[in-house]
């Protein structure tokens, strides 16, 4: 069976934060039109094809009038009266920014709040300076945060309730808006640090119709995190940094920004940012002489990349040293691939594929391509005399795709059994794995993550429940939500809806919405071999709930025997060790993985 329009993917733009993953050619936005009546189509869509057929309509109208709200240049903000009053009580000091409130109607119950900006220009300036002498933030004081949001969520929503926002009373925002548009049309920052991004610049002038999109996707935010309405060149666009693309700059993989030190994560191998001697860890502090401090991540993307063959000076501080120093790195062309093997380096008798998105166009499809890597690796071996004794198949940081490619490729390695059940009110439809379409039978392990999602979780927990590969890694992101892709958004052809459906369940029948996959052998992919907090499912907002079960996983391995194996004879600690130095940084979740491998090929 496939489920050939309905998408599994969990994010709705994938942002790349790669150095590479910049288009050779920028395309200047497109001007559309968004009007208030494609907006009552995203809601008549709503109450016809969405998953729950009773949805807080207050709620969805309530989120509809915020997000227009805040959708203007100069941002505005809508509180129950109530809340607004005690907000000290459920907000942090430096999240109470001074401004003044005014109402649309002497007996609304609710405010809308207009910041002064030039006093949180201020603000803002002092709290950067404060956070980047601040010590990395510790996992319990991050636990801590994410509590608290949830807190102050909550109370806000109950607040809400009591008011009974309704539709009349979005008209009424709605139409304050269009009378007021001029007045809020310019951005009130004039610091650097928080000016219109330059492409900003080049698209047309802000109008009712940036209002009605933000509005959709306020009412679309309230009945889940997956749903939205967007650009469908923004969804080619976004697709397409997650399939086989050739991009020019230095190779390099970043995080931070903003607030936090631009820190190169990994330098890749092979690639002009590591030859030209930048190391994983190094700290970007400027580019060609210009300083990135407070600058986002995307604005430094955009100053070091470039047309291959010229040439761009990093300024770095390294760990342990008091110096700071420039590297100059000429750019190139770099290849990124949706999926990628190797034979492991010092473990050539196991097979590794990496996969990167669930993604089909007409010149690739990922089921094909693990396909043809599987049999290009037993290719490779024989040309070096090597009998492949094991599989690994890589879906961490994987979020997602296209659910029919999740069943195909679950197939891959499995004989029989059910793959995956999708359901809504209406009942079940099972997908089933077919004999004989099997690519190899080798001892399989899948490395797991929490930012593997939907898709991935697809393939993993129909392996782990049938015994047919070992789990490594950490507890997934628990998103089991399909998405149906309505493309073109009726009666507007420049926008796509992506509206959650059906949930989907593992094979045993359980939903791995909130929960998860939990690996058979938790492995940290931390230096110090820690488990530090990570952002879920269960830490977004108005997700759909998880569905109780008594149902318990079956264990197919002997985990006492493999952990103790690997107790006495595993080599991962005193390798990780004696390369911690290493330019590139060692991939520690795997390295620690290879010690179960082997175990797993070793122990009977």
């Amino acid at each position: 069976m496939k489920f050939l329009k309905l998408f599994s993917v969990s994010i709705f733009l994938i942002l790349s934060l790669t150095i590479n993953c910049e288009s050779k050619a920028k395309k200047s936005p497109r001007s559309y039109d968004f009007t208030s009546r494609d907006f009552e189509t995203v809601v008549s869509t709503v109450e016809k094809q969405y998953i729950e057929k009773n949805i807080h309509v207050d709620r969805a109208y309530t989120d509809a009038a915020i997000f227009a709200l805040m959708s203007l240049p100069h941002a505005l903000f809508l509180y129950p009266e109530s809340y607004f009053k005690d907000r000290a009580k459920y907000e942090e000091v430096e999240e109470i920014f001074p401004g003044e409130t005014f109402k649309i109607s002497p007996s609304d119950r609710f405010v809308i709040f207009n910041p002064d900006y030039t006093k949180v220009e201020e603000l803002r300036k002092k709290k950067y300076q404060a956070e980047s002498s601040k010590p990395k933030i510790q996992n319990d004081e991050l636990k801590k945060m994410m509590e608290r949001e949830q807190i102050k969520k909550s109370i806000l929503a109950s607040r809400w309730e009591q008011i009974h926002f309704s539709k009349k009373d979005f008209d009424r925002v709605i139409a304050f808006v269009q009378d007021n548009i001029s007045k809020y049309r310019e951005s009130p920052f004039k610091d650097p640090m928080f000016e219109v991004d330059e492409e900003a610049d080049k698209k047309s002038e802000f109008g009712m119709k940036d209002v009605y999109l933000a509005a959709a996707n306020g009412y679309l935010n309230s009945l889940d995190p997956h749903s939205s309405v967007f650009l469908k060149e923004m969804w080619e666009e976004s697709m397409a940094k997650i399939q086989d693309s050739t991009f020019e700059g230095i190779g390099a993989i970043l995080s931070g920004g903003g607030p936090r030190e631009v820190i190169i994560e990994n330098p890749l191998e092979g690639r002009p940012a590591v030859k030209a001697g930048i190391r994983s860890g190094d700290v970007i502090l400027a580019v060609d002489g210009k300083a990135v401090k407070g600058l986002s991540l995307d604005k430094v993307v955009k100053r070091i990349k470039g047309k291959k063959g010229t040439k761009v000076v990093l300024t770095l501080k390294r760990k342990g040293s008091t110096q700071l120093f420039n590297i100059e790195v000429e750019r190139a062309t770099i290849e990124m691939k949706n999926v990628t093997k190797n034979l492991i380096k010092d473990h050539e008798h196991i097979g590794y594929i990496k996969l990167t998105g669930f993604v089909k166009s007409n010149t690739e499809s990922s089921d094909r391509d693990i396909k043809n890597a599987y049999n290009e690796l037993e290719k490779e071996a024989a040309k070096k005399n090597i009998k492949l004794k094991a599989l690994v198949l890589d879906l961490r940081n994987n979020a997602g795709g296209y659910l029919d490619l999740a069943i195909d490729i679950s197939d891959m390695f499995l004989s029989k059994g059910v793959i995956v059940s999708t359901g809504r009110d209406q009942g079940t439809e099972e997908a089933r794995a077919e004999p004989n379409n099997e690519i190899t039978n080798l001892p399989m392990v899948v490395l797991i993550n929490a930012k593997s999602a939907s898709a991935s979780e697809i393939v993993a927990s129909a392996l782990q429940h049938h015994g047919r590969a070992l789990l490594l890694g950490e507890r997934t992101f628990g998103k089991a939500t399909v998405q149906k892709l309505i493309d073109p958004l009726p009666g507007n052809r420049d926008f796509v809806l992506k509206l959650t459906q059906s949930r989907y369940y593992d094979p045993s029948g359980m939903t791995i919405q909130v929960v998860g996959v939990n690996p058979d052998i938790e492995v940290s992919a931390e230096e110090d071999g820690s488990f530090p907090f990570q952002y879920r499912e269960e830490n977004m907002w108005a997700h759909l709930p998880k569905i109780e079960s008594d149902k318990k996983h079956k264990t197919y391995f002997n985990l006492e025997k493999l952990k103790d194996w690997v107790k006495k004879k595993g080599m991962s600690e005193s390798f990780l060790q004696k390369h911690k130095n290493d330019p590139i940084k060692p991939d520690y979740q795997l390295i620690r993985s290879l010690d179960y491998i082997e175990a797993l090929i070793a122990v009977k």
